[in-house]
């Protein structure tokens, strides 16, 4: 597995995990169809019956107890809980629209950001409950895997949230928008070759190594370099900063590039 498909997987399993078996009108509440239309193309979105079985065998070959993968459903469940009392994307999406006209933009993330600890709590708290599901190298992955989102975390939350702030007044949404398809072929060109086109028969085991360590490398830098054709220079310089940033404390921290 590529570290990029490593950092997919790892997303994949906290945003789909809490809609494993939810209670009625909580899977309601999430739009499987609009997460699907925002995949890349070559990438498909399991049922929420294929999450469970996959990760019921995942705790099962891992020789986990009995219970594991309860107990990682019901934590699944407090986290996605825990998300949702932290913040609403639609009323964040409005205070982001509406401290623009103002240049109010780092009052709103330094409101986000106050939370980022109850967050890390919370992650910290699935994380550990996972756990059992997973083999003796994937634990060491795991624990760059916090790092590495903590380290997101920090950088999103610098100075209270300015730089992402700085991000959007300097059109820096606009700017992706405007490189969409480009992005989406850098993308293409390191994750393609490790996200299967068909049904996952598994979770796949998540490594990390030289050869994911480049690649790595190589998503950052076609990132960069087509984000610099935008007029404004700061969402390149900024992204080339925040994959710097994550590097730090992932087995790729002294890789170059």
């Amino acid at each position: 597995m590529a570290l990029k498909y490593l950092c997919l997987a790892l997303a994949a399993i906290m945003a789909a995990s809490p809609i494993v078996s939810l209670p009625s009108g909580v899977s309601n509440q999430i739009d499987v169809d609009a997460i699907r239309e925002r995949l890349p193309g070559n990438l498909s979105l399991p049922s929420l019956e294929e999450v469970e079985r996959l990760l019921r065998d995942k705790c099962s070959t891992a020789g986990a107890p009995d219970d594991a993968f309860d107990n990682a459903r019901d934590a699944a469940m407090t986290f996605f809980e825990c998300g949702r009392g932290l913040i609403d994307i639609n009323q964040f999406q409005q205070e982001v629209e509406a401290a623009k006209p103002t240049g109010d933009l780092d009052t709103v993330f330094n409101k986000y950001c106050r939370k980022r600890n109850t967050l890390i709590e919370c992650v910290n708290t699935f994380a550990n409950a996972i756990d059992p599901c997973l083999e003796d190298d994937e634990k060491v992955v795991k624990r760059s895997g916090l790092d590495i989102f903590k380290n997101l975390l920090n950088f999103v939350c610098h100075k209270d949230g300015d730089q992402i702030a700085l991000f959007i007044a300097e059109k820096g949404p606009e700017c992706f928008l405007e490189q969409k398809n480009d992005l989406i072929a850098c993308a293409n060109e390191t994750f393609s070759g490790y996200v299967p086109e068909t049904n996952l028969e598994a979770i796949p085991k998540l490594v990390i190594g030289p050869k994911q360590c480049e690649d790595f490398n190589k998503l950052q830098n076609c990132m960069v370099r087509e984000l610099e054709e935008c007029d404004e220079s700061t969402p390149a310089n900024l992204v080339e900063s925040l994959f710097r940033y994550i590097k730090k404390g992932s087995p790729c921290a002294n890789n170059s590039g």
